[in-house]
């Protein structure tokens, strides 16, 4: 997949899972053409990727290119004036419309100061046949010229609307951060008069059903309210949860390549479960500045754990930090640590407010315990419970160690040998999980085989090539590996039917072989002539999809092969190796 809107996780094949998300989104977005997707909020806490899947969504609508035109607008913190904004809302709007239109996405690349400049628009939209919308950019000039706020950001707002139904098309509106419109945007140019219901004006806006929105936002509480208060039953809420255990390994196999920082099968899956699918904390494990960092073992694991999560400069400990500090600063913080801190430590069941009053000794109303409460629920450091005078502690075992390591302290007597026993504990119970599962994590047993071979290729195979040829039948004389461009798992875009998925998958430069491989790590089944004949049809797919001029196929199966399917490989020129060398260190 080609990335057309810059993507903030970096490299894009660290895009990892989401397949259940995908397909709803763009289910959700083909509906649009039938007009019968309404505008959605994802509703989910800060660092679960909302941003990188929202970008990952617009560039395969980009790709898809079937009558969906998708408009993608972030909203950062830091104030604005709501004439700059308009007019910044407005150009990115524009010209994402005629990169998709013209199919050129260097228009959504445009610097800031090229943006600006209405005389270049208009030049712009003549030169690429789309004079239609000179009518809209010469009405949003003279509006911005008056300095009539009001009415600028309705004609702004509605220019996505307005267009899509003057030209009968489809137009998909993403805005991320959302609750920030009520809060970072300012009537006036000095800044005083915050625009606080800003976001009210999507009330008529965001039923319209040829231009729907999805918004997100990193604070749950603050934009459910904003929805609940300015925008009852404008939109419907879709929860956005944290990974399931496949992905995740997934992820950690592909940061562990991409960081060159190896795991082992059984460190991978504590991973998984110690971050509970959440791609934040298994990237900060990869990224963490602790010294001499080590994965591949539990007790590495663990002191890498406590780095993150106690030290000073743990990046999870300061994202969190960072985060309460936020919301310490609107919320009276007298008693609110105390409050926290008893929920984090009965965080397994609801609380409820005159518990709270007797157990913490609060001298405060019940009223004014209700408003404090609702604050934190705002503020995503607490949850609401089934009714509105129970609560819980946020259900993020991380969260609640970084919390209790920074504040627990300063409120009663407490050992910090505490958290790192019970991470300790928590590994334990992991690593017997793990043990216990043994024989029936069969797809992770075939992650982790793809994962070492394809760090065998990646650092090894091209400096040995008289070893690692020796190690694989069948391959053309004049084969060799190569210092490869990229070495990955292949997954089709989740735009092509039917999926496809290629175990590895090494690029390879102008006149080299690249490799096509299938690896099956299993303990007792032979590679069959059926699975040979699958992989055949698996490569006639691929090269449909991807350019690979000149390619070998490689069949890995650690039990060997079946006589007819060595038939098959030997026919079709594939090669084929058992070799367990080929799963060396990670």
């Amino acid at each position: 997949m080609k990335t057309y809107l810059k993507e903030k996780i970096g490299n894009p094949d660290l895009f990892t899972g989401r397949k259940k998300e995908l397909d709803w989104f763009l289910k959700w977005i083909n509906g649009i053409k039938k007009g019968i997707s309404k505008s959605t909020a994802i509703v989910s806490r800060r660092k679960t990727g909302k941003t990188a899947f929202l970008q990952r969504l617009y560039n395969l609508t980009y790709e898809k290119n079937d009558g969906v035109i998708p408009f993608y607008y972030e909203l950062g913190e830091g104030s604005k004036w709501a004439v700059d904004f308009c007019w910044d809302f407005y150009v990115q709007f524009l010209y994402q419309y005629i990169a998709f239109k013209t199919r050129k996405p260097e228009y959504i690349l445009l610097t800031a100061a090229r943006r600006s400049d209405f005389s270049k628009a208009l030049e712009i939209v003549q030169m690429e046949g789309l004079d239609y919308l000179a009518e809209s950019i010469h009405g949003v000039e003279a509006v911005l010229r008056s300095r009539h706020v009001d009415h600028l950001w309705d004609i702004v707002r509605e220019a996505p609307v307005n267009i899509a139904d003057r030209q009968n098309e489809c137009i998909v509106q993403i805005i991320d951060e959302f609750q920030f419109l009520n809060s970072e945007i300012y009537w006036d140019e000095g800044k005083t008069s915050r625009a606080s219901d800003f976001a009210a004006g999507y009330m008529r806006t965001a039923e319209y059903r040829n231009a729907p929105l999805i918004v997100s936002g990193s604070w749950v509480g603050w934009l459910r309210h904003d929805l609940m208060m300015m925008l009852p039953g404008r939109f419907i809420e879709y929860g956005y949860d944290n990974m399931p255990m496949d992905e995740t390994i997934e992820m950690v196999f592909k940061y562990a390549q991409m960081y060159e920082m190896p795991v082992t099968e059984q460190t991978s899956m504590m991973i998984a479960e110690l971050s509970e699918g959440n791609p934040f904390y298994v990237s900060a494990l990869f990224t963490t500045t602790c010294p001499e960092p080590d994965l591949a073992t539990p007790d590495g694991l663990l002191a890498v754990m406590e780095y993150e999560t106690r030290h000073k400069k743990g990046n999870i400990r300061n994202t969190w930090m960072e985060y309460v500090h936020s919301v310490f600063s609107r919320v009276n913080e007298q008693n609110a640590k105390k409050i926290v801190l008893y929920l984090c430590k009965n965080r397994e069941r609801q609380v409820t407010r005159k518990e709270l009053l007797e157990k913490l000794d609060l001298s405060m109303t019940d009223y004014e315990l209700e408003k404090k409460l609702h604050a934190l629920v705002k503020g995503d450091i607490i949850e609401e419970g089934a009714s509105n005078f129970e609560y819980q502690g946020v259900e993020d075992n991380i969260f609640d160690k970084v919390f209790r390591s920074v504040y627990q302290k300063e409120i009663e007597a407490f050992d910090e040998k505490d958290i790192r026993n019970e991470y300790k504990a928590l590994l334990d119970e992991y690593q017997r999980k793990y043990h216990q599962l043994l024989g029936r994590l069969n797809r992770m047993k075939g992650a982790y085989a793809e994962f070492l071979i394809i760090n065998r290729l990646r650092f090894h195979a091209f400096r040995d090539n008289e070893t690692f040829n020796a190690m694989t039948a069948n391959l053309p004389e004049d084969f060799r590996f190569v210092d490869y461009e990229s070495v990955w798992t292949y997954r089709s875009s989740p735009i092509e039917k039917p999926d496809l998925l290629i175990d590895v998958f090494a690029r390879a430069g102008a006149g080299e072989y690249a490799i096509i491989g299938e690896v099956k790590y299993r303990d007792t089944k032979k590679f069959s002539k059926a699975e040979a004949e699958g992989f055949l049809k698996k490569i006639e797919l691929l090269k449909e999809l991807e350019p690979v001029p000149k390619s070998v196929y490689i069949v890995f199966s650690l039990t060997g092969f079946t006589a007819e399917a060595l038939d098959f490989l030997k026919a079709h020129d594939m090669a084929w190796t058992s070799d367990e060398r080929w799963l060396g260190d990670g």
